[in-house]
């Protein structure tokens, strides 16, 4: 059975679903387990397709490699022009810290270099990408599934399965959004995402659901309430992105200057 076939055999069910449970549950191959059932047999009656997003990735991006490695280049050379100019003009006592201080920029440039030539040389194969969030109403559990294709065959791979979760009874639906910075230098953007307000992670999102250009305020807001509708969880965030971070864990005691609360 073909995925698209599978998906159509969805039952796309509105019944109301029960309440999650007060405590997150561990995720005990769950997600796994039902991806190989649904290869086998479809789509259950009691899981439907949450959301989907569809991608290409792989191939040789060579504008963008050789940005890169001109950036590498650059980030290599500038110590390396600060050393030789410190041993022409007799600064030799000196050489051994400028030594030192040059280790991260030759390691930092040294792997945008690496990574840009292996692009140009050595691309990662051509894929066409297809992830799924199937949403499991009887154990109040998303599973995240990749399906990859040949684009130029067609021919589809058995799916990866990248994790999942159970919902509690105190998960949020959120929106987090991105102003555009000044002079256009970023587009900004707004994300849907289901949001853990009690979480003890440097992060309070758990899931990045669906994303959306920074203009497409409503859009974004439609889709969250659908989301709120089909998990049975509240929408009632929007907050800038920065609200992501916990900082009762990343800056518990308020040290860090240029981290506040």
């Amino acid at each position: 059975m073909g995925l698209m076939d599978k998906i159509s055999a969805d039952s796309m069910s509105t019944t109301p679903v029960a309440r999650p449970s007060q405590e997150r549950k561990v995720d005990e191959g769950r997600s796994q387990q039902l991806m190989d059932a649904i290869e086998e047999s479809g789509v259950p009656n009691h899981v439907f397709l949450l959301t989907e997003e569809e991608h290409r990735r792989g191939g040789r991006q060579i504008g963008a490699s050789i940005g890169m490695l001109i950036f590498g280049t650059v980030f290599c050379a500038i110590p390396l022009v600060a050393v030789i100019i410190m041993a022409v003009g007799g600064g030799l006592a000196f050489l051994p810290c400028l030594l030192i201080f040059t280790i991260p920029f030759f390691w930092f440039g040294g792997r945008i270099l690496r990574g840009s030539i292996q692009n140009l040389f050595y691309p990662d194969p051509l894929e066409d990408v297809h992830t799924i969030h199937w949403f499991d109403e009887r154990h109040r559990f998303i599973a995240v599934v990749e399906h990859t294709s040949d684009p130029e065959t067609g021919q589809e791979f058995y799916p990866e399965s990248l994790g999942g979760l159970y919902l509690k009874s105190s998960d949020e639906i959120a929106i987090l959004y991105d102003p555009p910075s000044e002079g256009a230098m970023t587009q900004g953007n707004r994300r849907v995402c289901l949001w853990d307000p009690h979480s003890q992670e440097e992060s309070f999102v758990l899931l990045n659901l669906e994303w959306f250009s920074y203009y497409e305020e409503e859009e974004a807001r439609a889709r969250a309430r659908y989301y709120s509708r089909k998990l049975g969880l509240k929408f009632n965030l929007e907050a800038n992105d920065m609200a992501e971070m916990n900082m009762d864990v990343i800056n518990p005691e308020g040290r860090l200057m240029f981290i506040r609360r």
